[in-house]
C-alpha cells in the first residue's frame, strides 16, 4: 500500500478532477511487492499514456479486466524488493505472468516470473507452481490472458521528433 501525509496533497481547485486527489510524495512501509501498469488510451484527441502502480494482485486483475479496443496494457512491471529478489535494491522487471496458489498448508502464494526468467515468490520456499493447489492465472504476457488489443485509428506520438522540435 502506498501511503502519503497530508503535507503532500496539492490542493488545486479542480485538479486533478472529480473524485481524484493529487500526491508530491508517497511513501511504502512494507517489504511487498508492487505493480507498474502502463496503459495507452486512443480517443478522439488522439494517443494518451496513463501508468498505475496497484499494490496487490486482486487491483492488478481488475486493470486487467478494464481493457478495451480504446484502453490497452503497453507494459506490466513488478517491482520486488531486496528480500524477494535476493540483491540489495528493489527491482523493476518486465512482468510475464502471475500464478496464485494455496500451499499444502493453506497459504496464498504468488509466483512471479519476470522478463529474465527469474520467478519471484511471495513464499520463500515455493517457486515451483506444481507444488501449489488451486492455481489460477492473474496474468499471462505470452497468452491470451495478456494479449492486448490493438487500437488502429490512433498513433503513437512521435516522441524523438517532439523532442528535437522543443529541443
Amino acid at each position: 500500500m502506498f501511503i502519503s501525509d497530508e503535507t503532500c496533497l496539492v490542493g488545486f481547485l479542480g485538479f486533478p478532477g472529480p473524485g481524484r486527489t493529487a500526491w508530491r510524495m508517497v511513501e511504502r512501509d512494507s517489504e511487498d511487492f508492487w505493480y507498474h501498469v502502463r496503459f495507452r488510451i486512443c480517443d478522439g484527441s488522439g494517443v494518451r499514456f496513463k501508468k498505475m502502480m496497484p499494490t496487490d494482485p486482486s487491483m492488478l486483475a481488475h486493470l486487467i479486466s478494464q481493457r478495451s479496443r480504446e484502453h490497452t496494457i503497453e507494459v506490466v512491471q513488478v517491482v520486488t524488493p531486496p528480500c524477494m529478489n535476493g540483491s540489495s535494491l528493489e527491482r523493476m522487471e518486465k512482468l510475464i505472468s502471475v500464478i496464485v496458489g494455496y500451499d499444502r498448508n493453506g497459504e496464498c502464494v504468488l509466483l512471479h516470473k519476470v522478463d529474465s526468467g527469474a520467478i519471484y515468490s511471495s513464499s520463500p520456499s515455493i517457486t515451483d507452481a506444481g507444488l501449489l493447489s488451486n492455481t489460477r492465472m492473474i496474468y499471462d504476457a505470452l497468452t491470451a490472458a495478456g494479449k492486448h488489443f490493438h487500437c488502429t485509428d490512433c498513433q503513437t506520438p512521435n516522441r524523438s521528433a517532439t523532442t528535437t522540435a522543443a529541443g
